[in-house]
């Protein structure tokens, strides 16, 4: 079982002084790299004398549509967008990361072949990120494969920067102490300007280039449909790609390699699916605080597992239904133990068991990923005809959850794989009920097309957290496999034996997962209805220590998380910021005055002084917040 790492790069835009370089130790190149190489170089120069062939038999002026109705001359087959951002401004030519051509995203270096309608993208817009990011995480994988001898998976932008998957073998991972040295091959390639060329080959010449990377025959056979694909060079690296790019490596002025964490992916042909990755980390202080405060990691034979610290238990609810641990075929089998009739559907299963995955050595991290961990694992047989309602429940039902956790969260529809099971009838089905769906819920959704799962389409919703990175929590996936295989059955109106639908629905993914990301969008400051540390009372002197037990007491009965601050050894304004630190949303502090008129002195984690209050009163008010789960009730009180 082979293990691929995804690292990214946090890149520094143009204009930022580039790194000082030193000597970074590059093994040879394999003989399989230098062969690859060699062969482009072929197409390479083959491709160039076809195009001068074109700009010579077809010499002939086209007509250029700039932004702001201006119209220039250029040569088909010859011109290209970045001479005519000179032409234009030397400025925008520095600027721009790459072209739109007719509303096709452009090398700037590519030529033209036709009319066209022609803008430029600079790093200020969404697109040219994407293609300053694309073309990072080039950079990056070319590092890779000098510095490590990895076998290149995917290298995608993301939103919000890019990642790289790569190959090692079975056992190998990057240690801490090759980072260096591979962060220093990236800045190498940068500071050397390497040109993105690129290829246009034939089906037969791609696995040609990559015939000793199953991954990327793979890709081959699963995404070129047509006769062609694009392949670009950029100094040692030869990779498929449909592009654009950079005009050369050298617009990265800077650049800064991160740690990894590892992730599971599926490659359906090939033996090594345990593929690793990194995210973008930024220090926050967020982690140390959940860290430290609210979760216990275990070592040794435990590791990978979470703990909750007993002083402070993270509160989350678990409003839903209370069955026992089961996975996929366990809810299977609870619906095959009798016979069941079509006035029971849709019957819908949910647990909250505890799963155990055997990740590999380093793949743990935090709590976004562990090897016990607890999944809202929902699944809901129904007939074709509930389908509908019942994904637009599971769609509502996700909504609420996370406006209610103040999250934002994008959609994504997977349709069917090229390894899919079943009927296309089926599939074609249940891929127009999903999309019909999604356009009912009115939230932004995108098309992620044969990325499904084997056994039916899904519905995948990735969340951010407060460094803006992607977490896939939610899903709601069709499967007509498990049905069958099972054999359920249930008895139809007609009397005939039908076979249901099966939906499998989890909102918040892993517990642990969806805590880790909340305690960063937090930043230890939980929501009052989420907090583990919701009011301290402190009691003035020791004459109303009597009192503030009372009020504590009091706050408890109403199921309120409240803690009693009398410590003697401290003034009263270092157990008030004590409080404070520690982020409990509010302090109760009880004096003389409080004690003889039953009241509180209230005060927010903030030090906002919200004054007196009857101690009635305020429990009620804080039970209103709660059950009401505002995100700001210091501001509410």
């Amino acid at each position: 079982m082979g293990h691929c790492r995804k690292w990214l790069l946090l890149l520094r835009l143009p204009g930022f002084r580039a790194c000082s370089l030193h000597t970074a130790a590059v093994p040879t190149p394999p003989s399989w790299l230098i062969e690859r190489l060699g062969l482009f170089e072929e197409l390479w120069t083959a491709q160039v004398k076809k195009l001068a062939g074109l700009a010579q038999k077809e010499s002939r002026t086209i007509k250029i549509s700039l932004p702001g109705g201006q119209r220039v001359d250029a040569v088909a087959w010859s011109t290209t967008p970045y001479q005519l951002a000179w032409r234009i401004s030397p400025t925008l030519a520095d600027s721009a990361v790459a072209a739109q051509v007719n509303g096709e995203l452009y090398d700037l270096e590519r030529p033209l072949e036709t009319d066209s309608d022609l803008t430029f993208l600079t790093f200020d817009s969404p697109e040219g990120k994407a293609v300053f990011w694309h073309s990072s995480a080039h950079v990056l994988g070319a590092a890779a494969e000098q510095f490590l001898g990895a076998v290149l998976c995917r290298g995608p932008s993301t939103e919000h920067g890019f990642y790289h998957d790569f190959f090692l073998g079975k056992e190998r991972t990057v240690q801490g102490s090759e980072l260096p040295g591979l962060e220093r091959v990236c800045q190498k390639l940068a500071a050397t300007a390497q040109p993105f060329r690129r290829l246009e080959a034939s089906r037969d010449q791609l696995r040609q280039l990559f015939k000793d990377n199953p991954f990327k025959l793979q890709l081959i056979e699963e995404k070129v449909a047509g006769p062609t694909a694009t392949v670009y060079g950029c100094g040692t690296l030869v990779d498929l790609c449909r592009g654009p790019h950079l005009r050369h490596t050298g617009q990265i002025s800077a650049l800064r390699l991160f740690a990894a964490e590892y992730t599971r992916r599926g490659f359906s042909e090939v033996k090594t699916p345990m593929l690793f990755s990194t995210k973008l980390w930024e220090k926050s202080g967020h982690w140390e605080h959940y860290k430290e405060d609210m979760f216990t990691l275990q070592p040794s034979d435990s590791d990978g597992s979470a703990c909750s610290q007993s002083e402070h238990p993270a509160r989350l609810p678990t409003d839903t239904l209370a069955l026992k641990p089961m996975n996929c075929p366990a809810h299977c089998l609870m619906f095959a133990h009798r016979p069941r009739s079509w006035r029971e559907l849709p019957l819908r299963l949910a647990d909250f068991g505890a799963l155990h995955r055997a990740e590999a050595s380093g793949a743990v991290g935090g709590l976004t990923r562990l090897r016990c961990f607890q999944q809202d694992d929902a699944h809901i047989f129904c007939t074709l005809d509930q389908l509908e309602a019942e994904i637009r429940g599971c769609l509502d039902f996700l909504r609420s959850v996370y406006s209610i956790l103040g999250f934002s969260f994008r959609l994504a529809l997977s349709t069917r794989p090229s390894g899919f099971l079943g009927e296309p009838r089926l599939w074609d089905q249940a891929e127009q009920l999903l999309q019909q769906a999604l356009e009912e819920f009115g939230e932004p959704w995108e098309l992620n097309p044969g990325d499904g799962a084997f056994y039916g389409p899904k519905i995948d919703v990735h969340l951010q957290d407060a460094l803006r990175r992607p977490h896939q929590c939610g899903t709601i996936q069709l499967d007509f496999q498990l049905p069958l295989r099972f054999d359920l059955q249930y008895k139809g109106q007609a009397g005939t034996l039908e076979r249901p639908v099966l939906i499998h629905r989890a909102v918040l993914g892993s517990v642990e997962r969806l805590l880790g990301v909340l305690a960063e969008s937090c930043g230890g400051k939980w929501p009052l209805w989420l907090s583990p540390c919701q009011v301290v009372v402190i009691p003035v002197g020791p004459e109303q220590e009597g009192y503030a037990r009372e009020v504590q007491q009091t706050l408890q009965a109403a199921g309120l998380a409240s803690d009693l601050d009398a410590d003697p050894s401290l003034t009263l304004s270092r157990r008030v910021r004590r409080a404070q630190l520690a982020h409990y949303n509010f302090q109760f502090v009880v004096g003389r005055k409080e004690q003889s008129s039953r009241t509180v002195s209230v005060r927010t984690r903030d030090n906002q002084q919200l004054g007196e209050r009857d101690l009635r009163d305020a429990t009620r008010r804080l039970l209103e917040l709660q059950d009401a789960r505002v995100p700001n009730a210091e501001e509410l009180f």
